[in-house]
């Protein structure tokens, strides 16, 4: 089978490519093993911050005083949540299948792709070669070597939203966005939660003063934040056995969520066999997302930079622009604006204080605090630089 683009991956980076490709006239083959839209619809951005809006509006029951409404308890149905995440990927869906994918002239396998040479790939049977390949496999969760671990039940982003259940007590391992912001929503929707963190500090990668103000809501609306601390030995239960400040003790909980991180689906991709170099955690990639074959292009999560679907579909128009009108084309990261859904919200763009200063700028910041009509007011900070 030959194409002008193969596609192997069919998340949001990948998907983005396949259809401008496909309607700008050229043959595409698109190559997926797993569920179509990848992580971002079904077990990512869709999922989390469904559940999110939920959790918010659980939380609107019991503080609304300051608007004249009496606080009430809400009453949470397990069932009616999953049928409420469930529906809003069961919306989006269409514009990720496979039917449309084919419609737009695209050729859909559904199976795992493989290198066998550096200039063809094997799924399903078939032998495709093309002019141009795309590596948009995205990643998994990583999961920690924690002695006992192996052979405790967990969960992780790909197992979280099809509980049918809210955990009694949930655990929580790592504090960055996804661990903040899962823990904020099930202890708003009535679960008492643990996070354990091993650093002294959640969002790492956030400006600390900002971060500082997402953590205390969190603490005050009784989530537990264990920072610092470092997890001995995990048994079924689950309980975690930790040492922190306070000592060594036990934290017996009903469900244990992963969230310490992502790794790139890698495996099994044959990049040896295309003379694709790589390290176990990215594809190396040059300024126009091209690997060390050049007839090979990588995006989104598998080359190990801002793990976002805003950044593969960025970096998906570089491919595009690239690869089908030889324009030139350069990945620009300073000013991509980020998010972690918690209440309040935590945005960022462009370097933080710690990251300018690294970089060897002056660095002047401006401080001001927003004004809300419930809740403690938000922190802006904005920061102007120089060499």
């Amino acid at each position: 089978m030959k194409a002008d683009i193969c596609v192997i991956g069919a998340g949001s980076g990948g998907l983005s490519v396949a259809a401008a490709a496909a309607q700008f006239g050229r043959k595409v083959v698109l190559i997926e093993k797993g569920e179509m839209g990848g992580d971002c619809l079904n077990f990512g951005c869709v999922p989390s911050k469904a559940l999110i809006a939920a959790a918010h509006r659980a939380h609107a029951f019991e503080n609304s005083t300051s608007f004249g409404i009496a606080a009430a308890k809400p009453k949470i149905s397990a069932v009616g949540l999953k049928a409420h995440i469930d529906g809003v990927i069961a919306a989006i869906a269409p514009d990720d299948s496979e039917e449309r994918f084919t419609a737009l002239g695209c050729h859909v396998i559904r199976a795992a792709g493989r290198f066998t040479g550096p200039q063809a790939v094997e799924a399903g049977g078939e032998e495709i070669r093309a002019r141009r390949f795309v590596i948009a496999t995205g990643s998994q969760a990583f999961v920690p070597d924690i002695p006992g671990l192996s052979k405790v039940a967990f969960l992780t982003n790909e197992t979280l939203f099809q509980l049918a259940e809210i955990p009694q007590h949930l655990l929580i391992l790592g504090g960055g966005p996804i661990g903040l912001e899962m823990a904020q929503a099930f202890r708003r929707l009535g679960a008492k939660v643990t996070l354990v963190q091993r650093g002294p500090h959640v969002l790492t990668r956030d400006d600390p003063e900002l971060a500082a103000i997402v953590q205390a809501r969190l603490e005050a609306e009784g989530v537990r934040l264990c920072k610092n601390t470092k997890v001995i030995r995990a048994f079924k239960g689950p309980v975690l056995e930790i040492a922190g400040k306070d000592g060594v003790e036990k934290i017996a909980g009903t469900h244990l969520l992963i969230a310490t991180g992502r790794r790139p689906n890698l495996a099994g991709l044959g990049l040896a066999e295309a003379g694709i170099a790589h390290t176990a955690q990215a594809i190396t990639v040059d300024a126009g997302m091209r690997t060390t074959n050049p007839r090979v292009y990588a995006i989104g999560d598998v080359t190990g930079g801002l793990q976002f679907t805003h950044v593969a579909n960025y970096q998906a128009g570089l491919v595009i622009r690239n690869a089908l009108f030889r324009l030139p084309v350069r990945q620009k990261t300073s000013l991509l604006p980020r998010v972690t859904f918690t209440d309040p919200e935590l945005a960022q763009v462009g370097l933080t204080e710690a990251e300018a200063a690294a970089q060897g700028l002056e660095v002047h910041v401006t401080a001001g605090r927003f004004t809300a009509m419930i809740a403690p007011a938000p922190c802006v900070r904005t920061m102007g630089s120089s060499r």
